[in-house]
């Protein structure tokens, strides 16, 4: 017999909708996009254009990408600013997070990331390395999605937004990342470590939305570009969410 809090659940899925975004401060990606000064006027304006499209998605809760670990810090400096006692940093957590969710007048914001070693063996750069090396034709193509879903030429925050929710660049960056299992295989599967902890994490990710998710919800997840394709598939897959697309309110 179903749960009654599963059972409700799927009568009255809770939305989500996962809005892909670029690392503001800086990143430890391979690739990344590199759009100047968050604080300057033009970039606060195009902030501002960001925030006031995603409350028209009226989320009840706000999922950032923090490690859960971190909650009570996270809430704390989420708390003085909405006491007016902080002052934001140059992230799309605090930027766009704190900045909507205090808007909405929500108490909480919510840490779903997850960071440990897990099943990682070699780090990203080490694989990526190991591939520019070994495997020259592998290495070309992975280089071509990265060109592919870093190459928006615009400066603009919210058009930064727009191509990275864009589906054709969601699909690309989760065929490169599905490509990348091709890394070392003959070498004992050189690279498969660093994509096993790559899906490890997504799927906990996934697990602490799960966990958060109440019928009715309309949650937003606030997180990389990178992730958005293989969890949309997660959360879809699981039966447990209606997903939105994200590009719609963008």
């Amino acid at each position: 017999m179903l749960d009654v809090f599963v059972l409700d659940l799927l009568m009255n899925k809770p939305k989500i909708m996962v809005v892909g975004c670029f690392h503001m401060a800086g990143h430890n990606d391979l690739r990344g996009i590199d759009a100047g000064d968050v604080f300057s006027d033009e970039h606060q304006k195009e902030i501002r254009t960001i925030i006031d499209n995603l409350k028209g998605f009226e989320p009840t809760k706000i999922a950032v990408e923090v490690e859960k670990k971190n909650s009570v810090d996270l809430n704390e400096n989420y708390q003085q600013y909405v006491n007016n006692k902080y002052n934001l940093r140059n992230n799309e957590v605090e930027q766009i997070g704190f900045r909507l969710a205090s808007e909405l007048d929500h108490n909480n914001i919510y840490a779903v990331d997850w960071m440990e070693k897990g099943a990682a063996t070699y780090g990203a750069g080490d694989i990526y390395e190991y591939v520019k090396k070994h495997q020259p034709q592998l290495h070309q193509k992975l280089e071509s999605y990265m060109n592919d879903v870093t190459k928006d030429n615009s400066t603009r925050f919210d058009e930064i937004f727009r191509f990275t929710n864009s589906p054709s660049i969601i699909n690309k960056t989760t065929e490169m990342y599905l490509n990348m299992a091709r890394i070392g295989v003959a070498d004992d599967y050189y690279g498969m470590g660093w994509l096993i902890w790559w899906y490890q994490r997504n799927l906990i990710i996934f697990a602490n939305l799960a966990e958060l998710a109440e019928s009715n919800d309309r949650i937003m997840l606030l997180i990389g570009g990178s992730h958005t394709g293989i969890l949309n598939g997660f959360l879809k897959d699981s039966g447990l969410f209606e997903v939105v697309d994200a590009v719609n309110y963008l």
